[in-house]
């Protein structure tokens, strides 16, 4: 859809899937709350991050001279080639691995509705980490229709009103007792992460000098970082906890927002030197591959003495993991990828 390219979001979603590899590998050799906590907020910030692009994408689709129709073709078919080839490539290599992982859960894999599978059995399944891929696809089965049906002037009322209905399903999750999985698995509870995102994306199309003001402006990262802290501070209160529950999400994504959007305008100094560094951005721009690969790895390894050692495991499940998604990035998806341009 003509979107600019965002050299430093490709090392931020270097920086959202590195906490997921620690967290899912125990690099540090950590409690369960604590592993759940790293992996979280690193799939928050890849929806803050899809939450940005995907609006952004759509709002400019939205302004040029075609119909709805073909606006919402060609944004179908975009996410088609980008998402479902190696998606589907992964699960028929396990399936005739005959991985005792996809067996039981497969219809659920094979329609993106992992997040309902974890619902119905009360747990997280044996591909456990498809969840957040299919809030995704189900967030662009409805998310291109409200944006490039509702007019501009709206949107910023439309965007808001949603994030506020995100945070109200948890509060009523929270009022009801309702499980984990509910509260967390269902579509609407991520709502919130990605139409901050999505909020980002209105003000940097249409207000972007405002918006840099915004950022940059001590008292707003003051807040943000404040806020954060404050709400995390909630999660080891005995009487407050409901607080973390209800706004975790949304308050990190906030921190995500304001990180996006710094990213996007450009860090200078040592974040932007970090943040533009080849191998960051390299990792970053194969994330999705390497998102789906990396819960295999430690079971095709299983046959070979590798060290016990956490930090020396991690090393080699990531080495695995990169080589992996870099051959099916150099002679799969970017052959794939190549088509998308038919559909600017």
């Amino acid at each position: 859809m003509g979107e600019k390219k965002f050299e430093q979001i490709d090392a931020l979603r270097f920086f959202a899937v590195l906490p997921v590899l620690t967290s899912h590998w125990n690099l540090f050799n950590i409690n369960e709350s604590t592993q759940f906590l790293f992996a979280s907020n690193g799939v928050n910030l890849f929806f803050a991050i899809s939450g940005f692009l995907i609006t952004l994408g759509l709002i400019r689709s939205g302004e040029k001279q075609q119909s709805l129709q073909t606006s919402l073709w060609k944004f179908y078919v975009r996410r088609f080639l980008r998402i479902f080839p190696i998606y589907y490539l992964m699960l028929f290599l396990l399936w005739f691995l005959n991985h005792n992982r996809v067996a039981d859960g497969i219809w659920w894999y094979l329609t993106y509705s992992t997040n309902f599978y974890c619902i119905k059995i009360q747990g997280w399944g044996g591909l456990s980490h498809l969840w957040s891929l299919a809030i995704e696809e189900q967030f662009y089965l409805v998310w291109p229709f409200i944006i490039l049906l509702i007019s501009s002037r709206f949107l910023p009322i439309l965007i808001a009103s949603v994030i506020v209905l995100s945070i109200g399903s948890k509060i009523f999750c929270w009022q009801t007792a309702a499980s984990f999985w509910t509260c967390y698995m269902n579509p609407v509870a991520v709502l919130d992460v990605l139409g901050l995102g999505a909020l980002l994306s209105y003000y940097y199309h249409f207000q972007k000098e405002k918006l840099r003001s915004a950022l940059y402006d001590k008292r707003f990262i003051t807040f943000v970082f404040l806020q954060l802290a404050l709400v995390f501070f909630f999660k080891y209160t005995e009487h407050y906890n409901f607080i973390y529950q209800i706004l975790s999400r949304s308050s990190f994504g906030l921190f995500s927002v304001w990180l996006i959007g710094r990213s996007v305008f450009g860090f200078t100094g040592l974040i932007g030197y970090i943040l533009t560094a080849r191998p960051l951005t390299y990792i970053g721009k194969i994330s999705y591959g390497v998102y789906l690969f990396h819960l295999i790895v430690p079971g095709m390894l299983m046959g070979i003495k590798y060290p016990s050692d956490p930090t020396l495991r991690f090393c080699m499940y990531f080495i695995v993991t990169i080589a992996i998604c870099a051959l099916s990035w150099r002679y799969f998806e970017s052959k794939i990828l190549k088509l998308k341009d038919r559909f600017e």
